[in-house]
């Protein structure tokens, strides 16, 4: 089997042995406690720019973040119940941004870009270039 005791935002539980991966976005820079998905065993761990400093070590109630996915060292076992990890970023159902365009080469494919339009360029350049932004 794979030892997980030793890699940074992965937490291999003292009691249960359920491997809780610390999602990078919420733990790259922690000092706190984390529950463990599989007993519910709380952990302290410093983590800073996604190495492991110290811990895990055993510590009380209450934990501060949960885990983002966990599962068992033989991956028979995964644990994606949202009252134990974290639920997965999904897109906002509120999103009203419009759809990126899709243009069609001469042969019918899908390319990515499209011309632009004389409004787009100044000079030979396209327009964000010489503002310094983003299209």
């Amino acid at each position: 089997m794979a030892d997980f005791k030793h890699c940074s935002l992965l937490l291999e539980c003292g009691k249960c042995e359920i491997v809780n991966y610390l999602d990078p976005f919420t733990f790259w820079f922690f000092d706190g406690k984390v529950k463990c998905a599989g007993c519910g065993a709380i952990w302290r761990v410093k983590i800073d720019n996604g190495a492991r400093v110290s811990g895990p070590t055993e510590d009380k109630a209450p934990h501060d973040k949960l885990p983002g996915f966990a599962q068992s060292k033989d991956y028979k076992t995964k644990i994606t119940d949202t009252t134990k990890v974290n639920p997965p970023v999904m897109a906002r159902a509120d999103f009203v941004g419009k759809p990126i365009p899709i243009y069609k080469s001469i042969r019918g494919k899908p390319v990515s870009g499209g011309p632009l339009k004389a409004e787009d360029l100044v000079g030979s350049r396209p327009r964000f270039i010489m503002e310094g932004r983003h299209k």
